[in-house]
């Protein structure tokens, strides 16, 4: 896989692929706006454009841009699903204008309106942000969740039922993360390999775009969505060996959201290195 990081950008969005191999990591993630405010600054055009250059010259091309935390598409308040949907939209289409081929986004919490209901609402969302962002190149990735509170997407089943109700299939994608993984319910730690072969028969391994790799700080199946440094929480080593070399997720980007971030990320690399992992 090949191996990224979660950034800032405080140096402006052209130095994300010179700050990303300063850390050691060859792909990364981010924020093109503040996640926890819904408006935005619209983005520079020229900014925009030294973002995608720097990247193209850098020979990177699986970057991720993670949306806004405050997105619910799942929500059953016509008002709160509008705004979400808005800034949704508004997320594909700063992530043409940067040249990022993935947008990761959280599915939404059904609020107490039951599963369902918000995973036909999602759908809806999603169909409706294809039909909007005709000509888009950017692939909607839906992120599993850990299962706390009311979200939705903790499950392969849910994933399943979002792919099979978006049409342009070609235009999604879904994105793994370690730790809600094993937070939901699947042992990971122990057997990655059924939990692939059940996703791969559900949905299919090839909707695998994204990985989010973080180890957890609580034991299984605790449904708390709580990251930890690699190494340090309940993951074994032997984990890190077969995610790395597990062939289905060979082409796979994985991006570190680990809680130190840029500082902890050359720790993390250091730590896989050791299990003498190439990266």
């Amino acid at each position: 896989m090949n191996i990224g990081g979660h950034l800032s950008t405080k140096d402006g969005f052209s130095k994300l692929p010179e700050n990303a191999h300063t850390l050691g990591l060859r792909t990364y993630q981010f924020f093109s706006k503040n996640q926890m405010q819904w408006k935005a600054r619209p983005l520079d055009a020229g900014e925009a454009q030294a973002h995608r250059e720097a990247a193209k010259k850098a020979g990177i091309s699986d970057e991720a841009i993670h949306a806004s935390y405050l997105l619910n598409l799942g929500s059953p308040e016509d008002a709160k699903w509008k705004m979400s949907y808005e800034a949704f939209v508004d997320e594909i289409r700063r992530a043409d204008l940067l040249g990022v081929p993935l947008l990761i986004f959280h599915p939404g919490a059904h609020m107490g309106s039951g599963e369902e209901n918000a995973l036909k609402r999602i759908s809806k969302a999603m169909n409706s942000a294809i039909e909007d962002t005709q000509g888009s190149k950017v692939r909607l990735t839906v992120e599993n969740t850990a299962g706390q509170g009311s979200m939705v997407g903790y499950s392969i089943d849910h994933l399943s039922a979002i792919a099979r109700n978006v049409d342009q299939k070609e235009r999604i994608g879904f994105c793994i993360d370690t730790c809600h993984t094993y937070q939901a319910g699947y042992d990971i730690n122990n057997d990655l390999g059924a939990f692939l072969s059940e996703f791969e028969d559900k949905v299919g391994i090839e909707m695998i775009k994204a990985v989010h790799l973080n180890d957890s700080k609580y034991e299984f199946n605790k449904h708390l969505d709580r990251h930890e440094n690699l190494g340090k929480g309940k993951f074994s080593k032997e984990f890190y060996k077969n995610i790395f070399e597990e062939k289905r997720l060979s082409k796979v980007p994985a991006f570190l959201e680990t809680p130190e971030g840029e500082e902890g990320y050359p720790k993390d690399l250091i730590f896989l290195r050791s299990l003498r992992i190439e990266l």
